[in-house]
């Protein structure tokens, strides 16, 4: 079932009224009909925000195309690896459930079992035979980069530059295009379950705030020493695994992303597969090679929320998955604006229309 507030919609009737929809649009209705079609069958449910009413704060992802090679060079130095063998994932959640012991945390591992529910660790051998294994936390971004202890296992899926390297792990997508012309497809497997650290606060003394963007920080980045690069890029412990790709990158509901529709929530709060409509300012720049816009023009749109993201957490933040390539990066890499978002609730009234019954919801 999908929660909005008070209100509990089933999956299968709130599916339902969404292919309702999809036929209206596939039947050429005009966009005013359309309109008035959600408006009468459709409550509007407004996210409550951070500390103003209605404020959600939008970012943007996207799904970089980048240079590479099969095998490491001094350009291409940093590996983007598949799975470790030793990577665990632990259900806190499910324990919690099973165990009477761990009542005193109970509550609140089931009410955030999205961010605390589910840990990452190494299974570590047993030191001696008959002795059972341990599980220690993963390694670090700077433990798996620095001291390389991946490397040599069979997992480098392709080698890229450092620095492109750590924003395909924030995009947790990407496209490697190799010398030869072809192009190598990843998306997210799996991560090492540190937390996420944004590096923009550690560059405050070179890029101002009201210039931080990801291509700042990118361009900064590129003009340090390799030591003092590395040394931020650590900053941030977690890492991202990756797997190959054969479409386009998969939300974490194993649904496609849809550039410009798709939306990324804490599922701690929101509804996952749920229809949505937000409103925003979007950035408008004088050629491809800007860095900053020239202004931000009012926007809105329908969006599915399809999608979860390491750095999206609380009742205030959405991501907004903008498309591929250099252009997509661009937009994705300055959106840091509040907007409004609303999601769409079937009423009762057009749900028992659809069920051809009027006692169906009772």
């Amino acid at each position: 079932s999908l929660t909005f507030g008070p209100r509990v919609v089933s999956k299968e009737y709130y599916i339902m009224s969404l292919d309702y929809l999809a036929e209206q649009i596939k039947s050429e209705t005009s966009e005013t009909d359309f309109f008035k079609t959600v408006v009468k069958n459709f409550d509007f449910y407004e996210v409550y925000g951070k500390d103003k009413w209605g404020e959600v704060l939008i970012t943007s992802y996207y799904n970089p195309v980048i240079p590479g090679s099969r095998d490491k060079t001094s350009r291409y130095s940093q590996a983007l690896f598949s799975v470790p063998y030793d990577l665990v994932t632990i259900r806190l959640d499910r324990f919690v459930e099973s165990f009477d012991n761990l009542s005193p945390i109970k509550d609140q591992v089931l009410e955030q079992r999205s961010q605390i529910g589910i840990l990452r660790g190494r299974l570590i051998p047993p030191a001696t035979e008959g002795a059972s294994s341990t599980i220690d936390p993963y390694y670090s971004r700077e433990e798996i980069e620095n001291k390389q202890i991946l490397n040599g296992q069979d997992l480098e899926l392709a080698w890229v530059d450092p620095v492109e390297a750590f924003f395909i792990h924030v995009q947790g997508s990407g496209t490697v295009r190799f010398e030869d012309g072809k192009e190598l497809r990843i998306g997210y497997a799996s991560k090492n379950g540190h937390p996420f650290v944004g590096i923009s606060k550690f560059v405050l003394d070179a890029i101002p705030r009201g210039k931080m963007s990801m291509q700042a920080i990118h361009n900064y980045l590129r003009e340090l020493p390799q030591e003092e690069m590395r040394k931020i890029l650590n900053k941030n412990p977690s890492y991202i695994f990756f797997r190959k790709l054969k479409g386009k990158p998969i939300t974490s509901l194993g649904t496609e992303v849809v550039a410009g529709r798709t939306i990324a929530t804490d599922k701690s709060f929101f509804p996952k597969g749920a229809l949505a409509y937000m409103e925003f300012e979007k950035p408008v720049f004088t050629d491809r090679n800007s860095i900053q816009p020239v202004r931000w023009e009012p926007t809105s749109r329908f969006v599915l929320d399809q999608d979860t993201g390491g750095a999206i957490r609380g009742p205030h933040r959405v991501d907004l998955y903008w498309g591929k390539g250099r252009e997509a990066g661009q937009h994705a890499g300055v959106m840091k604006n509040w907007g409004r978002l609303y999601y769409l609730v079937p009423r009762d009234e057009f749900l028992q229309e659809l069920l051809g019954d009027p006692d169906s919801l009772r």
